[in-house]
């Protein structure tokens, strides 16, 4: 058992090998969404959250946006892209779609997912905002799925205004809904993004 490098690259890649190697396994036993959701959950928390800008409220203890500076500004360049056409979505015949203002998703998923109207994602709609919205639900655990055997995955994220006095209030949600295909295409993206740059400057583990 090999020491990681980092887990900003190498943890990433070894997520990817896992998905790769136990893919066949998962399948064959009809857990290939579940294998997908642990890879997913994993590579996109843990690099995503050591590497984010630090704000005024929070920053991460270990620092490796700074030291990884060159790093943390390839993903900040990501960020600011257009998520369809870039090389976490590269094609504009995608399944990504989203909802705004949905009032409440209590309950099973298909008493509030028919009125959610879900659209195509809008092209102007940048990586920060469907990045963010994925690793939310992840971390929050506000996910769905449609269909047996599984076909789309939906994720929620819920947002969060002010009162008049600054307290936090919750406006509604904001729902993606992306078919199983095009997600495991984006998550081998974004661990490709993470693992195989060469600005990363950092040697992968053997």
């Amino acid at each position: 058992m090999s020491q990681y490098q980092n887990f900003t690259s190498d943890f990433p890649h070894r997520c990817l090998e896992l998905l790769d190697r136990a893919h066949g396994l998962a399948s064959a036993s009809g857990r290939e969404v579940t294998l997908l959701l642990m890879v997913a959950s994993a590579s996109l928390v843990v690099p995503f959250e050591r590497l984010k800008p630090d704000t005024k409220y929070s920053s991460h203890p270990f620092g490796e946006n700074k030291r990884f500076l060159r790093a943390a500004e390839r993903l900040n360049e990501l960020m600011s892209q257009k998520f369809i056409g870039s090389a976490l979505c590269p094609t504009t015949a995608s399944s990504w779609r989203l909802a705004k203002d949905v009032k409440a998703v209590e309950g099973d998923l298909d008493e509030w997912l028919p009125s959610a109207k879900l659209k195509a994602l809008s092209k102007d709609r940048e990586v920060a905002s469907t990045l963010t919205l994925v690793r939310n639900a992840l971390s929050h655990g506000s996910i769905h799925t449609i269909g047996d055997p599984i076909k789309d995955l939906i994720f929620v994220k819920e947002v969060i205004g002010k009162h008049l006095d600054n307290s936090p209030r919750r406006i509604g949600f904001e729902v993606i809904c992306v078919s199983y295909a095009d997600f495991h295409d984006f998550v081998r993206a974004w661990i490709t993004f993470l693992s195989e740059s060469n600005v990363w400057g950092l040697r992968r583990a053997a």
